[in-house]
């Protein structure tokens, strides 16, 4: 009887990200069925992942708290670890993954990652960020780095003149199959990053006209995000405020629920399309040759292409370096609700 290994994946960036690595988990899943799958993730981010079983254990670590990488160190070298992929690039990744007594450990190339890893990939970065993470496993699997050399998946990251992104490739695509008809909307008009915010008029405009069409509009996000629902709220009476009450699982149970959800360039966009529900979102300073694109064949985007100093940054920032905002404040309302009719239309 062969031996159970653990493989680790190394993913502490933010919430979005890690469900971008949802593809690479599932293929893990598929090429070690007998193993134990391990994710290394931000504290409070790991239960969706073992609620649907796309992994096995999670170990949460805490950013700027040592105490629990040591405890997540001291947990990980209690294991007999096969092979750790970290992918995400931070020193502080590549660190942790240095101090874990692993058979093989796998990497982008960096200076740092040198000394840490025994197999270093290239890091594909006109690539979409969830190939990006799958292509770390090509390192053993030639099948899937072949299927993966066969194309230029940057054209993956361009939109049509209506907004809509390409299909996937269905050999890459999600199985989750949404066929709700329900006339629910979701809105989540938060970001932890500030420039990343659409304005609260526009989704009090928005969040107005589906109400009048018909539709039950509901304003969701973290606890830091009901302020600015609620002022939404203010503005709009008849939409419901779910802001702050869910965990992530039930915030994902919820929106397999809608038709539609509406939001900035964050993680909601990324729960909605691992769930293939039509997902329209906003980007203001981060563009989508960065690789963060809905991973969904349901998607749209709104953008002020009109601008060049777009991106500003990788992640956007607390404050316009500008100092105008036009990313954001020049996308009017009626741009957003034409993209949202389009996608119900294709919905239904």
């Amino acid at each position: 009887m062969s031996k159970v290994l653990n493989h680790v994946v190394i993913q502490t960036a933010f919430l979005g990200d890690l469900f971008l690595a949802i593809p690479l988990l599932k293929k893990l899943k598929e090429l070690f069925p007998a193993d134990q799958i391990i994710l290394v993730c931000k504290a409070g981010l790991g239960d969706y992942f073992l609620t649907e079983k796309l992994v096995d254990q999670v170990v949460e670590v805490r950013k700027n708290h040592r105490e629990s990488y040591v405890a997540a160190l001291a947990k990980l070298n209690s294991l007999e670890v096969g092979n750790l992929f970290c992918v995400h690039r931070s020193t502080r990744s590549l660190l942790l993954s240095l101090q874990i007594k692993a058979k093989a450990k796998i990497g982008f190339k960096s200076l740092l990652g040198y000394f840490v890893f025994n197999q270093r990939l290239e890091y594909k970065k006109s690539w979409p960020e969830a190939l990006r993470q799958l292509w770390i496993l090509s390192s053993i699997d030639q099948d899937l780095q072949k299927k993966l050399l066969q194309s230029d998946w940057s054209e993956l990251n361009k939109v049509s003149a209506e907004g809509y992104l390409p299909q996937l490739p269905p050999e890459f695509a999600s199985k989750n199959n949404s066929s709700i008809t329900t006339k629910r909307i979701a809105i989540f008009p938060g970001s932890v990053w500030a420039t990343k915010k659409w304005t609260e008029v526009g989704f009090s405009e928005l969040a107005a006209y589906f109400v009048e069409q018909g539709y039950k509009v509901f304003l969701m996000g973290g606890s830091d995000e009901k302020a600015v629902c609620e002022a939404i709220k203010q503005r709009v009476p008849n939409c419901i405020i779910n802001a702050g009450e869910k965990t992530i699982s039930q915030s994902v149970e919820f929106i397999k629920t809608c038709s539609l959800v509406i939001c900035n360039d964050s993680a909601p966009t990324h729960m909605a399309a691992s769930q293939n529900v039509p997902v329209l979102t906003i980007f203001g300073p981060t563009t989508l040759n960065l690789g963060f694109r809905p991973w969904t064949s349901n998607a749209m985007v709104v953008q002020n292409t009109n601008l060049s100093c777009r991106p500003c940054g990788k992640h956007g920032h607390q404050k316009c370096p500008l100092g105008h905002h036009h990313c954001m404040t020049r996308i009017s309302s009626q741009s957003v609700i034409l993209a949202a009719n389009l996608l119900l239309k294709v919905k239904n």
